[in-house]
């Protein structure tokens, strides 16, 4: 399954529909997830425009999807996600999409992949993630790295501490202090020290700020 399969009404991608919010996570005070339904098929690794009358309009990536939904991880940093932040669960949102390839899971499957992402950068990677740990059988070794400012600022803590057991997935920190979930350093710090198997077939995906990207692409070929 290389994708969330939803209905088959057709939609016009260029052109914004309502629709209405299932549910609000409130993940910290500036990131929440909106959990909305829709009636298009949409890929991990795409993104969706959100809008609402007189106020604007904010590419969003689709952070995890499913049949009939998507979830946004939306920061509130500006006019339009201020205006998103004052909804409620059963309210509408205005959408077109998606847009974008996806990921190609399919020259993911049976490979390591290594997922390193920085901040909400997470969020668009997520639903990846999610699902090659619900099927293990489908990905070779997984390894993430996901870093964070601080602990205030992780995302789908709860989620993701259910994965530790199962694959290798490490957080960072800028600041705090380290214990038995979480690292102090740079995600290419613990990105040297980890020991990667299969190195010539392995998938790197890498989501975060350009200068995060940078540094991580640089230690990747250091390390073959």
């Amino acid at each position: 399954m290389s994708h969330c399969s939803c209905h088959d009404k057709p939609q016009h991608s260029l052109l914004p529909a309502a629709y209405r919010i299932l549910s609000i996570t409130r993940h910290t005070p500036l990131e929440w997830n909106f959990r909305v339904a829709v009636d298009f098929p949409a890929h991990w690794g795409q993104f969706v425009e959100v809008s609402l009358p007189r106020v604007g309009e904010a590419p969003i990536s689709v952070s995890d999807c499913g049949d009939g939904w998507i979830d946004l991880l939306i920061r509130n940093v500006g006019k339009v996600t201020s205006a998103l932040f004052t909804l409620k669960e059963g309210d509408n949102v205005w959408l077109r999409g998606c847009y974008g390839n996806g990921y190609p899971v399919d020259t993911l499957r049976h490979k390591p992949l290594l997922v390193v992402a920085g901040g909400t950068g997470v969020a668009p990677v997520k639903g990846l993630m999610r699902y090659f740990v619900e099927n293990p059988q489908e990905i070779g070794q997984l390894d993430m790295i996901l870093g964070y400012k601080n602990r205030d600022c992780v995302l789908y803590k709860e989620e993701m501490a259910a994965w530790r057991g199962k694959h290798n997935l490490v957080f960072t920190l800028d600041e705090g202090e380290a214990d038995d979930c979480y690292q102090i350093g740079r995600v290419t710090d613990r990105l040297a020290d980890m020991a990667l198997s299969d190195i010539d077939t392995m998938q790197a995906i890498v989501v975060g700020p350009p200068i995060m990207i940078t540094f991580t692409v640089k230690c990747c070929c250091k390390k073959g």
